[in-house]
């Protein structure tokens, strides 16, 4: 069983995934002490940060600016 922020940073992986088109990634960054969204390819920096505001909603356990956005 994981926290509901965990919980909160696997969904908001699988929304992005699907609604981006690509494989996202939502993992804690233990050295940055905060939540990483990682992506290759796809949308911007900006235009993934706009798809997880859709999603806002769906995952109040994670504050979308604390996360740290990295297009690989």
């Amino acid at each position: 069983m994981g926290t509901r922020r965990q919980r909160s940073a696997r969904r908001l992986a699988t929304l992005l995934s699907a609604a981006a088109g690509t494989w996202v990634m939502v993992r804690y960054d233990r050295t940055a002490r905060g939540y990483r969204v990682v992506w290759t390819g796809g949308p911007t920096n900006q235009a993934m940060h706009a798809l997880a505001e859709r999603h806002a909603a769906s995952i109040p356990e994670l504050d979308l600016g604390e996360l740290d956005w990295d297009r690989g």
